[in-house]
């Protein structure tokens, strides 16, 4: 799968701004991934901040996907695995 960003611009390699290395050894990063048309991606994102799942603010810029109609955004979340 190969991405491009508004013109074929690499996408960013830093994490969603929530992201903190400061946890707990009881924490894990969970990644989550949304791939569908924009339209869709935006809606989700905003369906998960409604149910108060994920803000909006802690997505990636939605990423185009090479040869397709599709996007892609990430978020990162730390939760706790005990």
């Amino acid at each position: 799968m190969n991405f491009v960003e508004n013109g074929g611009v690499n996408p960013p390699t830093n994490p969603p701004a929530n992201f903190s290395a400061n946890h707990s050894p009881s924490e894990e990063p969970v990644k989550l991934t949304i791939a569908a048309s924009r339209q869709a991606v935006d809606r989700m994102i905003l369906l998960l901040h409604k149910c108060n799942i994920i803000a909006g603010s802690e997505w990636s810029r939605p990423i185009a996907i090479k040869n397709s109609t599709e996007v892609i955004s990430v978020a990162s979340r730390m939760i706790q695995v005990d």
